[in-house]
C-alpha cells in the first residue's frame, strides 16, 4: 500500500503539490502565534530548559539560530529571523528560540529589541565559576550535552582556569546580565535559574508554564541530565590558585557550591 501512495505521490504534478500545500497552510496552518525568545549564557541550563519546553505539544523551539556555527555572526539576520515567523500546524501556540548574549551584533540587538512581541525567558546561573568550568570542560571534551542513557564522558573532565583572566570573564558574565535585566525591564519578562530548574524542576517548570500559559509541559519527558555534578575541587585542577584569587572577593561564596 505505502509503495502504491509513494508512486501515485510521484505521480502528482509538480504545480498541483503546491496549490495543495498552499491550500492546506490556508486552512490548517497559521502566524498569530505567541514568540519566545530563551535568553543566557551557554552551560547555564538552556539545553534542559529547551528539552523541557519541547515535550508540549503546543510550542515549537529552534535552538541557536544565531550562533556562529550556524552563520557568521553579523550576516543573514533578517533571513533568520524570518524563520519565527513562518506558518505552523494549528496546534503551536508558541515559537520561540534560544539566543545567547553575544550571537548578536549591537545592531542585531537593537533590530530584535525592535519586535516588542516576544516574551522573555532569561536563563542565569547563580554560581558562575561553574559557569565557566562547564564552559572549558566542554569546548576541552566536545560534549556540550549528556541523556539519561549515556554515560558521561570522563576521561579529561577536568580544566585549568587561566586566573589572568577569570576575574574579568566572571565580571562580563554579570554585565550580560544586568544588560538582559534593562533590555527587557518594562517587557513580559521571567528570569529563573539553572540551580532552581535542578534542585526544584517541578516548581520551576510550573513557573514556567503558568508565564506561557501552557498546560502540557512535562520535565519529566526530558532526555538530558546534568554533565559535571562533581565539586569545584574536582573540575578544577588548579582549585587552590583559583580560591586564592577569589578570596575575600564577592565571589568566594561561588567556592563553597
Amino acid at each position: 500500500m505505502n509503495k502504491i501512495l509513494n508512486q501515485l505521490a510521484l505521480s502528482i504534478p509538480i504545480e498541483y503539490k503546491k496549490k495543495l500545500k498552499s491550500a492546506y497552510e490556508s486552512t490548517f496552518a497559521r502566524t498569530n502565534y505567541q514568540r519566545l525568545a530563551v535568553i543566557g549564557h551557554a552551560r547555564t541550563g538552556s539545553n534542559f530548559l529547551l528539552d523541557g519546553l519541547g515535550t508540549s505539544n503546543a510550542i515549537k523551539m529552534y535552538h541557536e539560530i544565531f550562533a556562529g556555527h550556524n552563520r557568521e555572526i553579523g550576516q543573514d539576520f533578517e533571513r533568520i529571523f524570518a524563520t519565527l515567523y513562518e506558518k505552523q500546524p494549528r496546534n503551536i501556540k508558541i515559537v520561540g528560540f534560544k539566543l545567547f548574549y553575544y550571537h548578536l551584533t549591537e545592531q542585531e540587538w537593537n533590530d530584535f529589541l525592535f519586535h516588542d512581541e516576544f516574551s522573555i525567558i532569561h536563563i542565569i546561573r547563580k554560581n558562575k565559576l561553574r559557569t565557566i568550568a562547564s564552559l572549558d570542560i566542554a569546548f576541552k571534551t566536545k560534549q556540550w550535552s549528556a541523556d539519561k542513557k549515556s554515560e558521561i564522558l570522563r576521561n579529561n573532565k577536568n580544566t585549568i582556569l587561566d586566573t589572568s583572566q577569570l576575574m574579568q570573564r566572571l565580571e562580563k558574565i554579570e554585565n550580560y546580565e544586568d544588560l538582559t535585566r534593562k533590555r527587557f525591564q518594562k517587557r513580559s519578562y521571567l528570569e529563573i535559574n539553572y540551580e532552581d530548574l535542578v534542585s526544584m524542576p517541578s516548581e520551576t517548570f510550573s513557573r514556567i508554564s503558568s508565564y506561557l500559559n501552557i498546560e502540557d509541559i512535562d520535565y519529566k519527558k526530558t532526555k538530558l541530565k546534568k554533565q559535571n555534578p562533581e565539586s569545584l575541587q574536582d573540575l578544577i585542577v588548579n582549585y587552590d590558585e583559583v580560591a586564592q584569587l577569589l578570596k575575600n572577593t564577592r565571589f568566594e561564596d561561588y567556592l563553597n557550591s
